[in-house]
């Protein structure tokens, strides 16, 4: 029987499960068992020889479901590789600034756990076609860069192979 990984995740929108699914897919065409499961289930990391945990960002931060998911299985983490992954639609620039903030991401996460890989990728901004223009203007203003489906696919797949199990 091969390697069991757990795939958990907490979304806001809904392009986190995407982007789980497809990291769930690539380790499992690594020939690993895997198992894709919202955080908000509870799912018990115990039974498992990896743990991959990732989640929308909101306000610069991890949802608070996956946070809370993050502290209740502290200790049970601690046995096997854990490694986070953050959906953002703002701070997606190479520059230092963005670079920063977007780090900054899991400081939190990193007090918790020492995560053995870290991968931050584009999600969902809002559309052109947006009716609310009001709404669009205040993710430009704040520094939001996505426009519409901003996921980067391959590169979700390049991380998702080098995820260490």
């Amino acid at each position: 029987m091969g390697k069991r990984v757990l795939v958990g995740y907490a979304t806001g929108a809904g392009s986190t499960v995407g982007v789980a699914e497809a990291i769930g897919k690539t380790l499992s065409e690594r020939g690993l068992e895997v198992d894709v499961r919202p955080m908000k289930d509870r799912p018990s990391p115990e039974d498992y020889d990896a743990v991959v945990l990732g989640s929308a960002i909101n306000g610069g931060q991890w949802l608070p479901e996956a946070v809370s998911f993050l502290e209740a299985n502290r200790g049970k983490l601690g046995d096997v590789p854990v490694s986070l992954f953050c959906v953002h639609a703002m701070n997606c620039g190479s520059d230092p600034k963005k670079t920063k903030r977007r780090l900054a991401y899991l400081d939190k996460e990193r007090a918790l756990v020492k995560p053995a890989a870290e991968g931050f990728f584009a999600g969902v901004g809002p559309s052109q076609l947006d009716s609310n223009a009001i709404a669009r203007w205040a993710f430009k203003a704040f520094g939001g860069d996505i426009v519409g489906d901003g996921r980067d696919w391959d590169a979700i797949k390049a991380w998702a192979q080098q995820v260490p199990v």
